[in-house]
């Protein structure tokens, strides 16, 4: 692992990181084959959570920088073996600082090959004051295979309460952009979906999602036997005080849920049991919670 400077002095211009990670069957079960992987990215060790599903490999992976500086841009690359199956998630909220007119970049480029199952849910990114983030992803899922893709943003600004900073009203300060683009196609290169979307900050301050300040997606890829009713999604987000909206994708090749959310923490809570009822309907079994 090489370290190097956060992107939090001046004349930084950012990190450039590749990472990767090969996921196969083995052995009865999913085993992590290959992976490259850098600072400031860090991943966990494997593990097999579920009692009825022993062979779907699950890892933590994790930032251990403090977040997304101006000028960073983060590419990983996730292949699922025919017949795999495969779990990645965060520890944590992903903190994003300042932009300073460069912004930051994540981009996933997954594939999925037949019979095999991949699962990338991200916590929600915590969009501070200026923030700019860019997210890209480009899947290719086999006819027969799974995606479940979330992700999602917060605000929030840390500059200490009205009472503390001697400031009447406090007001928050904005976040620059959040822009995510989206494209899934089958191996054969039919495009199945596009998905674009981006918010200004002081669009969301002015009130462009209403009263709600956190916003995510869930996309579930999947032959239709494996889908789960759209309402049991919508009421998965709003039994734990969201807002949800499903809609098959376009081209049937799955189902897309919209969540709103006053906070990250209700946000976050959404997110977890919505992918609890999609990843249950996809794969036949209930999944033990992911703890973190």
């Amino acid at each position: 692992m090489r370290s190097l400077l956060q992107s939090c002095s001046g004349s930084d211009t950012g990190r450039s990181v590749d990472a990767a990670l090969v996921v196969e069957r083995a052995g009865g079960r999913s085993v992590l084959r290959r992976q490259q992987i850098r600072y400031p990215l860090h991943i966990t060790r494997g593990f097999y959570l579920d009692a009825t599903r022993p062979d779907l490999l699950t890892l933590y992976l994790q930032s251990a920088s403090g977040g997304l500086y101006a000028g960073d841009r983060i590419r990983l690359n996730v292949d699922v073996g025919r017949g795999a199956a495969f779990h990645l998630t965060t520890q944590a909220a992903t903190v994003v600082h300042a932009g300073r007119n460069s912004g930051a970049t994540q981009r996933q480029r997954v594939y999925v090959e037949p019979g095999g199952f991949c699962a990338l849910t991200s916590d929600a990114y915590v969009l501070f004051p200026d923030a700019d983030l860019t997210l890209e992803t480009d899947a290719v899922v086999a006819d027969d295979a799974v995606l479940c893709l979330a992700d999602g943003f917060a605000v929030h600004d840390p500059r200490k309460s009205d009472r503390e900073a001697g400031v009447r009203p406090f007001k928050a300060r904005p976040f620059e952009r959040f822009e995510g683009r989206l494209a899934v196609s089958r191996p054969d290169g039919r495009l199945l979906l596009k998905d674009l979307g981006a918010i200004d900050g002081n669009e969301l301050h002015n009130g462009a999602l209403g009263p709600w300040a956190a916003a995510a997606n869930l996309l579930l890829i999947a032959p239709q036997a494996r889908w789960p009713a759209r309402q049991e999604l919508e009421q998965a987000a709003d039994r734990n005080g969201a807002l949800g909206g499903c809609s098959v994708a376009p081209n049937g090749a799955g189902l897309i849920l919209r969540i709103l959310a006053p906070d990250g923490g209700t946000l976050a809570r959404a997110m977890d049991a919505a992918f609890h009822v999609a990843a249950a309907a996809a794969l036949g079994v209930a999944l033990a919670r992911r703890r973190k």
